[in-house]
Order: structure tokens, then sequence, then C-alpha cells
């Protein structure tokens, strides 16, 4: 319509489309259109890009074609603190792990539910980036062998190569990546984006990876999987979605304003190490709240900064001793 309906008379050198600033890493493409925005590299720093790097130390991963898309009636925060809480699982999923919905032979007993109060590892990275939960030592490593479920499998941990990438921190860490502020990596080979419709709506998209070389029958358990793990069909989902409804009324009742939160869970507790292969520095505990108190720290600093020049500049960060 540039001849007819414009008369020739559109500067096209002055409309065109927005220039967004691109990168990728490891196959994931990365877009701003804030062009002062720090390059990924610096952005992702060694705690985004280790995140990551649990996905592709795995090997060749594929993305399911379809992205699972529902609303929960929730603050997006809310959704981002339930990734790092190994705290709820035994409690909010007694009933889906009872319920054996991660298997389909009625002669395989049921998992009890548990509390998870074992070995936990976190660590923290610049503008907001975590990782936080369960830590395998070197002998449970030595031992793992593959999963009926590929999704499952934590075998690949054994490989050199996947040592080599993730350092003596990313092997050992089996907890929740959290690239702030809203992209969650599960172990379970799934992606999710935590997206806000409000401060009481949150709009979550999840997207599956499943290893390349299946045969059809485990093509179709991988995916099988994950659609009962998380997204608007999944067990564990329905579980913590009604929580975080119940929970972002709660904050807004009457009675509720009138009192604190408590955060105070390990707070001062955790001790940093700083691993001798140069990894980002680490704390070993057991459950905590250290990277839901970094995640609102940091929105905090992004939400009081006027640019990317004062967030650069002002940020908190990462402790260098204790949290």
């Amino acid at each position: 319509g540039y001849k007819d309906f414009y008369h020739e008379q559109l500067d096209k050198s002055q409309w065109g489309l927005v220039k967004a600033k691109v990168a990728s890493y490891k196959g994931f493409v990365f877009a701003t259109m804030d062009h002062e925005a720090p390059d990924l590299d610096e952005y992702l720093g060694p705690v985004g890009r280790m995140s990551i790097d649990l996905l592709a130390a795995q090997g060749p991963l594929k993305m399911v074609a379809g992205v699972q898309k529902n609303q929960i009636g929730c603050n997006w925060k809310l959704a981002v603190d339930n990734l790092f809480d190994y705290y709820h699982v035994g409690i909010s999923h007694a009933s889906a792990f009872m319920s054996n919905f991660r298997s389909r032979d009625p002669n395989v007993p049921a998992p009890q539910p548990q509390l998870s109060f074992g070995k936990h590892r976190v660590v923290l990275g610049d503008y907001g980036h975590a990782i936080g939960g369960p830590r395998l030592e070197r002998e449970q490593i030595a031992t793992l062998e593959p999963a009926e479920n590929p999704n499952r499998d934590e075998s690949w941990r054994r490989r050199p190569e996947a040592e080599a990438m993730l350092g003596e921190v990313g092997i050992q860490s089996v907890g929740h990546p959290n690239i702030f502020p809203n992209l969650w990596i599960t172990e379970a080979n799934q992606i999710s984006l935590r997206l806000p419709r409000g401060p009481n709506g949150t709009e979550i998209w999840w997207f599956t990876l499943i290893p390349e070389g299946l045969d059809q029958a485990q093509h179709d358990e991988a995916i099988r999987g994950a659609n009962h793990q998380f997204g608007p069909s999944g067990f564990l989902e329905q579980d913590d979605g009604e929580n975080w409804d119940q929970s972002t009324r709660q904050t807004m009742g009457v009675v509720a304003r009138r009192y604190p939160l408590n955060f105070s869970m390990n707070l001062g507790m955790g001790e940093l190490v700083v691993p001798a292969d140069g990894g980002p520095p680490y704390v070993d505990t057991q459950i905590n709240e250290h990277a839901q108190l970094w995640t609102y720290r940091a929105w905090a600093d992004w939400m009081d900064a006027e640019s990317w020049a004062a967030l650069k500049a002002e940020r908190t960060l990462v402790p260098a001793d204790r949290l």
C-alpha cells in the first residue's frame, strides 16, 4: 500500500520496526528493546550462564512444539519465590506423590511424601540471578543410573564433559535456577516464564525440552511426564497455583495488613565458600530462604533505579562472606 494508500509519502526510514538488542547463549536467544542494557554476557554472569549450562551439559536437547499457557490469580513474585522453596514439597505435594502420578505402572509403589531437610546448595548471581535447592554429594553422583523418564535422568552428571562445563559448584547443584526476574529452569528440562498480568494475576508459559535421539516410547513418556508435572494439567502446578492464589488474596485482607511478615529463616547463617576452580561463591546449607531474599533484594534495587546506569552503579552486590 505504499503507493496506493500512502501516496509514496511515508518516510520508511523514520517508521521502521523498533530494533532490539539481541544476543544468544547456548542456543537461547535473548532480546531487549533497551539498548542501554548491559550485554548479555555481562548480564547473565557466571550464575546466569550456569543456569543454562545445567541444560546444555546434558547433551543435545530439542524443544517440544507448542507452548502451554495458563493464568493463575497470584502475584508473579510468589511464583518465583516458590521455585527455590523445598520446604513445601512434602506438605503441599503430598497427595500428588501419593497418587503416583509419575508412574503408570500400578505395581510400582507410590513414593511417600517427606520433608526435604537434606543438603542444599545456594548460588547467588549479580543482577538477581540465583540457584537454590538440593545438592548431590560426589558419592551420590558416582551411583547415578539412567532413569526411565528421560526428563528425570541425572546420570549425565557422571560425564567428564558435564563437569568441565559446570565446574565443582554446578555439577552438584540439583536446585532450581531463576534467571532474574522471571525465567525458571526446572530440573525436569522444562522452562517457565512468569509474566505479570497486574498485581493479582500471572500468566505462565511452559516450554518442554527433550533429549535428541529418543525412540517413540521414550519421546511420549518424556512429554507425558512433563505435562503431568507442571503446566495447567500438572499435578504439582495445581497444588502450587492454589497456594499462590490464596496467598495473594490473604495479603490483601484487613487483618493481614496489620501484621508484618517474618523473613528470618537462616538469616545471617549462610557462609559463602569460594571454590578453588574459580566458580561462583556458594552456600552449602539445609532448608533456607537465601535465594528468595536475594530475589526480593534485587527487585527492590531494580525498582529504585532510574536507569541501567544507576542500577549498575548502585545495586546490591553479592555478599562476600555471609548471607
